[in-house]
């Protein structure tokens, strides 16, 4: 990147960040009367329903599209790559709004509504793909997309079993092994700097989700760990095994290397874990926003931030429409619905 536009790059997203709300305002939020908290984020308490809250998480997550994709601009080559791999995880969230659409037997209009509007530099043709008669059709319509060897695979596993997990967990695959191959392009100083973030955010999938599957949802440790991602920081595919391989939650947390071990520590469940994890993601990224060297980096962990920040956002919002306790309102704040990092 030359001078310029990493000077324009940087005067953006400095821009972007003075907007952004800290942890300490959205906590502030909790103390504001019903209509003030509304109205900090727009909303009209007197218009309000479960339609106007859903159109209004539709658009926070719109907006942090269309800041991406102005921070996307003068960016090229690898580092253009690695963003725009990023912005696919909304592609990924609308075929999975469109698998579960089709298997629930969904008009096209209430598929439709649930779907991302895209920035033009993504190429997924969601026209086509909403006039598929069924998933099957879905899944052989990818094979002219950036998704053809993920709809190759998965229509196989879905012609074995017709199983919607499955195809949730072929897309987030698919989507973070893309992220740690562009990382694993990038020159220096961006590789050892995004490393940094993605390898964290890899680990974190790597050992909740790959829990989920062996405890929750049953899975042998040999099919868990085929559904895994390479490109951790600190969790190796023979450590996840390890990990994996022994029958009990309790020991496999005993597994977990010395320094994700370190950092869990006294977390006894997945979601305790999950929330330090991404408590610490948080905390990487605000250094790396701080003190970089990569302008790529900054990128990516400003929209990291501004990510959690409005999920953040939208479970206050939804917490105090649904009047929900005031312990559970404040527990909204570190509550992520949506792992999309």
């Amino acid at each position: 990147m030359r001078a310029g536009e990493q000077a324009y790059l940087r005067t953006r997203l400095a821009i972007l960040n003075s907007r952004r709300r800290r942890p300490a305002q959205l906590r502030a939020l909790l103390e504001l009367p019903e209509d003030e908290l509304f109205a900090e984020f727009g909303l009209d308490s007197m218009q309000l329903d479960q339609h106007a809250i859903d159109l209004f998480e539709q658009s926070q997550m719109q907006a942090w599209l269309e800041e991406l994709n102005t921070l996307l601009r003068p960016l090229n080559g690898a580092e253009r790559a690695l963003l725009v791999q990023w912005s696919r995880r909304y592609e990924v969230l609308n075929l999975k709004a469109l698998v579960r659409g089709k298997l629930s037997g969904l008009s096209r209009a209430e598929i439709e509504a649930s779907l991302f509007t895209l920035p033009g530099f993504l190429t997924l043709d969601l026209e086509s793909l909403l006039n598929t008669d069924d998933v099957m059709e879905l899944l052989r319509r990818l094979k002219d997309t950036p998704y053809h060897q993920l709809g190759r695979l998965a229509l196989r596993r879905f012609e074995e079993q017709q199983d919607p997990f499955l195809l949730d967990a072929s897309l987030d695959q698919q989507f973070y092994s893309g992220l740690s191959a562009r990382v694993a392009r990038l020159s220096e100083p961006d590789r050892t700097a995004m490393r940094n973030l993605v390898g964290r955010m890899v680990d974190r999938h790597n050992l909740i989700w790959m829990l989920r599957y062996r405890h929750n949802y049953r899975l042998q440790a040999a099919e868990a760990l085929f559904l895994s991602i390479s490109g951790g920081l600190q969790l190796t595919g023979a450590q996840l095994r390890r990990v994996l391989e022994v029958p009990t939650l309790a020991e496999a947390i005993e597994r977990v290397p010395p320094g994700m071990r370190a950092l869990i520590g006294d977390a006894h469940n997945l979601v305790e874990m999950r929330d330090i994890l991404v408590d610490d993601l948080q905390h990487q990224a605000e250094l790396a926003l701080r003190s970089t060297q990569s302008a790529l980096t900054s990128v990516f962990a400003y929209l990291l931030l501004r990510y959690y920040e409005i999920k953040t956002g939208n479970a206050i919002v939804q917490a105090r429409f649904k009047h929900l306790p005031e312990q559970l309102l404040h527990d909204a704040l570190f509550g992520m619905q949506q792992e999309v990092a």
